[in-house]
């Protein structure tokens, strides 16, 4: 395995999960899936993963929705590779299991063809529900086509906050109940749907005043690695890159940086890398690299992004952030907050009783967003600390 920061890991740089690929695959056998969890956290390497080496008589087709602002665009973008399976070799068997011919439905897709190079790609006010037909049409010939295909839709809020930016709330939602029908229609046959990003979606959805129109799906959350995982990931990307690392090394890695995320153990190794070490690290020489480079050093995107994050609109309003900043200002100077200490940040940021009475799931809202997007860790013990040692002592570093 090489070092790959930056961009999703495929090939032979893929590290395989294959418990979370089996719970995924199993999940999409059943049901439409949301597979969640925090940015940054391998959901992208394993969906590329799926759509390159599907189950066996099945197919799967991986879509970057963040390039996307527009639902012809997004229409045409399913399209394309439902006409190509339906066309190719093994769709044909299937089809012909089923008594369906793909003449038939290449008959279906150039219609729909011509429906879609009839809608403009630019934000159309005086028309804004132009794309209804050929959505309509294109999910009537899922149902009837029953192909054995997963559309695995990556960055599915990143695709609706594009269209809230263009268009109504009203036309936004219409979007998410046409999907949500769609889905619905499709539950009984082998057509499956999979968006990662749902935690951004129900933040997305709170902002702009829409009802939760995703609550559908069989969700699906990516753990970190467990211990062992991420000590093999360590030694995997020592062989490759050559990197002297003992195993007692490994493990001190995994203690300091204390949650394991392979974005975080390749920044750890990238940086022990360009210390050209001829033997394996010691302990000293780990702690040093740990405070110096990675909590305090430029390499460190990770953590700079999570940081720079909170100071946009694309998660809270700007009481809610007060109240996520408060938290995460209070988790520097203690191990851990519990309820009252939450309350009484509510109250600090939300003197008014009263306004904090009508706004009463505010605080939950921000705590769970903090939680699922990665910057909190609920104990078992009902408390909450930072979701990794590195988060935190950045978190320190930058506020002190």
């Amino acid at each position: 395995m090489k070092l790959k920061i930056g961009n999703p890991a495929t090939g032979s740089d893929f590290f395989p999960r294959e418990g979370v690929r089996s719970r995924l695959l199993r999940a999409l056998a059943r049901d439409h899936v949301a597979f969640v969890g925090p940015r940054r956290t391998g959901k992208t390497s394993i969906l590329k993963n799926i759509a390159q080496n599907p189950p066996q008589g099945t197919a799967a087709v991986f879509l970057d929705l963040e390039k996307f602002s527009t639902v012809p665009e997004w229409l045409n973008a399913l399209l394309v590779p439902t006409k190509a399976l339906i066309t190719g070799p093994e769709t044909k068997g299937w089809l012909a299991g089923s008594g369906k011919t793909a003449k038939s439905l290449l008959g279906r897709i150039e219609k729909l063809e011509v429906l879609g190079n009839g809608i403009t790609l630019t934000p159309d006010r005086s028309n804004p529900d132009a794309w209804r037909t050929l959505a309509d049409e294109f999910q009537k010939l899922l149902n009837e086509a029953d192909l054995p295909v997963y559309f695995l839709l990556d960055e599915f809020p990143w695709y609706l906050g594009h269209l809230a930016r263009k268009h109504t709330a009203e036309e936004v939602e219409a979007v998410l109940n046409w999907f949500r029908s769609a889905r619905q229609e499709l539950a009984g046959g082998q057509t499956r749907f999979l968006v990662t990003g749902s935690i951004g979606l129900e933040g997305l959805l709170r902002r702009i005043g829409l009802s939760p129109t995703a609550n559908d799906f069989d969700t699906i959350e990516i753990p970190p690695l467990t211990d062992e995982e991420a000590l093999d990931f360590l030694m995997q990307l020592s062989e490759g890159e050559e990197i002297p690392l003992n195993e007692s090394a490994g493990r001190r890695i995994l203690k300091l940086m204390g949650a394991n995320w392979p974005i975080l153990l390749e920044l750890f190794m990238s940086e022990l890398q360009d210390k050209e070490l001829k033997k394996s690290p010691s302990m000293p020489e780990l702690k040093e690299l740990y405070e110096v480079r990675m909590v305090r050093g430029s390499r460190n995107k990770y953590c700079q992004e999570m940081f720079n994050r909170l100071s946009k609109d694309e998660l809270f309003s700007s009481t809610e952030r007060r109240i996520a900043l408060e938290t995460l200002k209070l988790l520097t100077t203690q191990p851990v907050v519990g309820g009252s200490d939450l309350e009484s940040i509510h109250s600090k940021v939300v003197p008014d009783a009263n306004v904090r009475s009508m706004t009463g799931d505010e605080l939950g809202f921000v705590i769970d967003t903090l939680r699922h997007d990665g910057y909190l860790l609920r104990r078992s013990d009902g408390q909450y600390q930072f979701a990794s040692n590195i988060l935190r002592d950045y978190w320190i570093h930058r506020t002190a």
